[in-house]
């Protein structure tokens, strides 16, 4: 599992709160990741109970989820950089230490670009679908966007690999059903140009 592949340098986790999304073009991703989120949201129904936020990071999405919120990363530094008093637990969202059916809804935001294998992939999607009854959104990156154009040109002139991937929708769409679910409706940040692509889904037997 590889959801934490570089060493990351003493008060990351503080400043990625402070700074990553509050400051510059991280303002404007913000506003446009959450507008998508609750569109999404907006076309999805659930029963009551508590939401995972998985990874959550340092808790920037966990306050637009439509329940209470339990926080999972597998960064320690991020959870306790996460802001309020929510439920938190450090573990890997491969092997989440929930029973079934255990949350509402889930959201996986931000974790399956840095993940390079359809394997892995599958696993955490698996992971999502077994402790969830309802709703699941899940992010991924577009491969059919200028992003990820810019990025594989910046590959071949040499310079440093991002370790971030990016799928077809299609392909992206075959790995929810092996793991389980089907998709309900995709949203982009900026169709074409922007990878990043929230995916609505719900297990098959739901």
């Amino acid at each position: 599992m590889r959801e934490n592949r570089y060493e990351r340098e003493a008060g990351y986790a503080l400043r990625y709160r402070d700074t990553r999304f509050l400051t510059g073009t991280g303002r404007r991703t913000d506003r446009r990741e959450r507008a998508v989120l609750r569109r999404l949201l907006a076309r999805a129904s659930w029963q009551p109970g508590p939401w995972l936020d998985a990874p959550c990071g340092a808790g920037r999405m966990s306050a637009e989820l439509p329940g209470p919120v339990v926080q999972l990363d597998r960064d320690p530094a991020m959870v306790r950089a996460a802001p309020g008093a929510r439920p938190r637990v450090c573990a890997s969202a491969q092997q989440l230490p929930f029973a079934t059916d255990a949350f509402a809804g889930a959201l996986c935001h931000r974790l399956l670009q840095h993940i390079p294998t359809a394997v892995e992939r599958i696993d955490i999607l698996r992971e999502l679908a077994r402790v969830t009854r309802g709703p699941i959104v899940v992010s991924f990156f577009d491969a059919a966007s200028l992003q990820h154009l810019r990025r594989g040109l910046r590959n071949r002139l040499g310079r440093r690999r991002s370790g971030r991937s990016a799928v077809s929708r299609a392909m992206f769409a075959r790995e929810l059903e092996a793991a389980g679910l089907r998709l309900l409706a995709l949203g982009s940040l900026c169709r074409y140009v922007s990878e990043q692509t929230l995916a609505l889904c719900l297990r098959q037997s739901a």
